[in-house]
């Protein structure tokens, strides 16, 4: 028999919806074209005088509605339409992913549809959760706890900016961090100078830049690693130092534990390609350059409104699901800054950016007259409040550091 006409059954009989709604119900559940028409007016009734529907009013709704008894419990019968569901979801997604490799050889393109279906079955509710029993494991959470008290300070992987991670607590797992700033402000710079110091504390890295070449990244972190000018590196003018230091910093990156990704824009545009990457390289930290050049597998736009909006939703998501912080750069606009300050409010494209982002920073030039000094600010954050440093230019190293006293 139909285990979706019997879990559609079960639920009438009993007139109580919360067990499917706890588990998070979509109407691609139900397969069976009278079954997915029943439930749609099921649940709209529902919406609509809070009660699910008598039997009665189905059946005058629905004349045709066979009303099936069964004596297995509602939960078996959700889990068996959800397998049933996902099994069937997931072979027409491996065929297609084979179809188009059988045709095209292009595994890329396999990867990337297999990542959209897993990515489809997540937002149909078909993908396994990780739900929490509160009651469960309360040992657990006081050693937590005594941990957190006995290690005062950082949450989660320090930024290199020790104003920014005693406010922040550090970048977080399951994280969406924003970093926004008008052009040619250095927001790049200081994503990489965070992935730099990510680096430094033995832990994987994954950074995707829309804005810049994988070479162009290459020097610069490299520069930033040396503590050398990136000017003087790439047109070949080290002094005897210099080179020495640079000789020296690419001999010890062969005896780093943990790799730094720089991953090619060209085959990773989308979220699919971004996970899929992420689910093969597995880094501890994963940021994206430029995500407002990111196109939108829903709407294939880039740069609009709705195209940014479901970019960004997907970040979190995918931050969540595999349990990393995110890092993305996007712009602000320039009109949208009041006296030259940038705010949350400022920033282009899409209002999700405050809906999605766990923390916001903004980064501004202190003074449009001077070239070498700049304010990192703490925009918005769900864990904590507002704060901003100054940063000074290094143009010997390539790097931003907080301005102190013997700056002054």
């Amino acid at each position: 028999m139909n285990n979706e006409l019997r879990l559609l059954s079960k639920v009438l009989e009993s007139r109580d919806l919360a067990p499917l709604f706890d588990r998070g119900v979509k109407d691609a559940w139900f397969v069976d074209g009278e079954v997915r028409r029943v439930w749609v007016f099921v649940r709209d009734h529902f919406s609509k005088y809070a009660e699910c529907p008598s039997l009665e009013v189905v059946t005058q709704n629905f004349p045709s509605w066979k009303q099936h008894e069964s004596p297995d419990a509602l939960e078996y019968l959700i889990d068996s339409v959800v397998a049933t569901r996902r099994s069937s979801s997931f072979l027409k997604m491996l065929e297609s992913a084979a179809t188009t490799y059988g045709s095209t050889k292009d595994h890329e393109e396999g990867l990337r549809i297999v990542q959209a279906g897993i990515i489809g079955l997540e937002e149909d509710g078909l993908g396994k959760t990780s739900d929490v029993n509160l009651i469960d494991e309360p040992q657990k959470r006081w050693d937590e706890y005594t941990f957190r008290k006995n290690n005062p300070g950082l949450l989660g992987t320090a930024t290199g900016f020790p104003s920014v991670d005693q406010v922040t607590g550090g970048l977080q797992p399951g994280q969406l961090i924003v970093i926004v700033a008008p052009p040619k402000t250095g927001k790049s710079t200081v994503a990489l100078q965070f992935a730099q110091n990510v680096h430094l504390q033995d832990k994987s890295v994954m950074f995707q830049s829309f804005e810049m070449s994988n070479h162009e990244q290459q020097t610069r972190y490299d520069a930033m690693r040396a503590r050398i000018s990136h000017s003087r590196l790439i047109n070949g003018l080290l002094d005897n130092e210099e080179e020495a230091r640079y000789q020296a910093k690419l001999r010890s990156m062969e005896n780093m534990r943990k790799p730094f990704w720089l991953v090619d824009s060209a085959n990773g545009s989308t979220v699919s390609g971004i996970s899929s990457k992420l689910s093969v390289l597995h880094p501890d930290i994963v940021f994206i350059d430029g995500v407002y050049l990111m196109i939108d597998e829903q709407t294939g736009e880039a740069n609009t409104p709705q195209a940014i909006t479901n970019i960004t939703r997907s970040l979190k998501r995918m931050a969540q699901k595999y349990k990393v912080p995110v890092v993305i750069t996007t712009q602000v606009l320039n009109w949208k800054m009041r006296k030259g300050q940038v705010t949350a409010d400022s920033i282009g494209y899409s209002s999700s950016f405050h809906q999605d982002a766990d923390v916001i920073f903004g980064l501004q030039r202190e003074d449009e007259n001077v070239d070498d000094t700049r304010i990192l600010k703490v925009l918005e954050s769900r864990n904590s409040g507002r704060m901003e440093i100054s940063l000074i230019w290094d143009w010997s190293t390539g790097t931003f550091r907080e301005i102190d006293v013997n700056d002054i």
